[in-house]
């Protein structure tokens, strides 16, 4: 019976997941750039991130709101970037990005700092994480692409502020 509600709630959220990302794919490259203009703009000002040392953001994606103006912003304001590096199915850590020109190609073609220039960096020194997702609800409750990598890392970063972009 348990098996089944889960292929069930399996099989919900591939569904949804589907739908959210067919969704963003409707909006133009000009309609997705203000977007991220203008939520980077309004994440800046949150008193979690102003305070924050430590900051996770992800590699978007072409569909994915832009970060790399932000991410530009906060390595020029003094602040510690790090991204996820793949490092096995379903896992992850976090990578410090010392500067733009680090980023390299990592698994499934999505940038990450380059290795040799950038160190791991522990969970629980990360202070905000801007997680990415397909979809979130009113709570803050995420689904994301699919993969759990997310899923296993939140909670060894159990200190750190989660904001959804």
């Amino acid at each position: 019976m348990r098996r089944m509600a889960d292929e069930i709630l399996a099989e919900q959220k591939s569904i949804l997941r589907r739908e959210m990302l067919a969704r963003r794919r409707v909006f133009s490259a000009a309609e997705r750039k203000e977007a991220s203009r203008t939520i980077c703009a309004r994440a800046a000002q949150l008193s979690a991130l102003k305070a924050a040392q430590t900051i996770m953001l992800y590699a978007s994606m072409a569909e994915e709101i832009d970060l790399v103006p932000f991410m530009e912003s906060l390595l020029a304001d003094g602040r510690r970037i790090v991204l996820p590096e793949i490092t096995g199915r379903g896992t992850m850590e976090a990578r410090e990005l010392p500067a733009m020109d680090a980023l390299t190609d990592g698994a499934f073609g999505i940038a990450t700092p380059d290795p040799t220039r950038g160190s791991i960096v522990p969970p629980e020194e990360i202070d905000v994480i801007i997680v990415p997702g397909a979809a979130f609800s009113s709570d803050g409750g995420r689904l994301g692409l699919g993969g759990g990598y997310y899923d296993r890392f939140l909670p060894r970063a159990r200190n750190a502020v989660r904001l959804v972009l």
